[in-house]
């Protein structure tokens, strides 16, 4: 489930579901953590520095987190 809430120039707002999150945060992770990249190509390959990447990484991680702590209190399995 993916729904485009708004797109501008700057800024765009999306509603992601379980998998695409997931997908999201483990090409994140691999790509900062696992790939060994130098910083300019890092850079070049992802247009953004590894140290923004990794913010993003780190916002997804803590949405996982609250969604499966809401689907715990639903009393459904991650």
């Amino acid at each position: 489930m993916m729904e485009i809430i708004r797109a501008t120039p700057d800024v765009i707002a999306l509603i992601l579901g379980r998998e695409d999150v997931l997908a999201i945060n483990n090409a994140l992770n691999e790509i900062c953590n696992g790939v060994h990249l130098d910083e300019w190509d890092f850079q070049t390959r992802m247009g953004v520095d590894r140290e923004q990447a990794r913010k993003v990484l780190h916002a997804i991680g803590a949405a996982i987190d609250v969604m499966k702590d809401q689907g715990r209190a639903e009393g459904k399995e991650w």
